[in-house]
């Protein structure tokens, strides 16, 4: 599974990216529930630099599995910014949570209003990541047809990796 998520070499077919994904959405939602154990492991959400790396690893060889440049992770990863605002706007709804709310909180400076905020909002975020990541992985593979032939990123067929 390293060289799935942790290299950007090659290829991935539509169904590894999106199991790939699903492992980011997963790590990502552990990191978000982390600081509910206890405030001091929030500072492992360092890891989420990990999980932005991977991202951009997997789409990386997802665009070159449709025969485009990996610098159209970039667009990618505006994709994914645009579904995570959506869902997590639609998610803190659900919650009765204002996403505004934490904008106004911190340009206040009313710092216990802010951490309340934040602890209220761990479980709809976490749940958000669980949702974000596949749905990205959706719009992104419904965007890149995999190319049906060899190209200049790897034989068609060739996978970076697979979970059996």
């Amino acid at each position: 599974m390293g060289n799935l998520l942790f290299s950007p070499s090659g290829r991935i077919s539509p169904s590894l990216y999106m199991k790939g994904m699903v492992v980011l959405a997963v790590v990502s939602s552990i990191l978000q529930l982390l600081p509910m154990i206890s405030p001091a492991l929030g500072v492992l959400g360092i890891i989420g630099f990990v999980v932005l790396y991977c991202f951009f690893a997997l789409s990386i060889k997802r665009a070159h599995d449709g025969g485009k440049s990996g610098w159209m992770s970039i667009v990618y990863f505006i994709i994914s910014i645009v579904v995570s605002i959506i869902i997590t706007v639609v998610i803190f709804t659900v919650f009765g949570l204002n996403f505004m709310d934490v904008i106004s909180l911190a340009m206040s400076g009313d710092v216990e209003a802010l951490e309340s905020f934040t602890q209220k909002s761990i479980i709809p975020s976490a749940l958000a990541n669980l949702i974000v990541y596949p749905a990205t992985a959706f719009v992104v593979n419904a965007m890149t047809k995999q190319d049906q032939h060899d190209n200049t990123f790897g034989p068609y067929g060739s996978t970076a990796d697979t979970f059996s």
